[in-house]
């Protein structure tokens, strides 16, 4: 499944992973402007507490609040990024692109 992992140090990152099982990421600086390393799992919860974890997201780096608008609030990320521990807002690549074009379609 490929997916969005957002706010991992400052960015959104796409990664592939299996939800459930743990995995490792190595962005390089050419390809993300700054190395960056994911290592954990991406797991499935409920909408309280992926909400939860989007609202601490956005308090502490507002420059990501047009992620309230995900939908499909089920899937988070815990790990580390960067050897820092973190709990992530994470939103599938099929989920992103329904939402982006129901709103693309909305604006017409």
């Amino acid at each position: 499944m490929k997916v969005f992992i957002y706010n991992a140090d400052g960015l959104t990152i796409p990664v592939e992973v299996e939800p459930g099982r743990p995995f490792k990421f190595h962005c390089t600086e050419e390809e993300c402007g700054k190395e960056v390393v994911i290592e954990g799992v991406v797991r499935h919860a409920d909408e309280k507490e992926f909400t939860e974890i989007l609202e601490d997201t956005v308090e502490e780096n507002p420059d990501f609040k047009k992620i309230r608008e995900i939908t499909a609030r089920n899937l988070i990320f815990e790990g580390k990024v960067n050897g820092k521990e973190v709990i992530l807002p994470v939103e599938s690549f099929d989920d992103f692109a329904k939402r982006f074009l129901d709103e693309v379609l909305v604006l017409r």
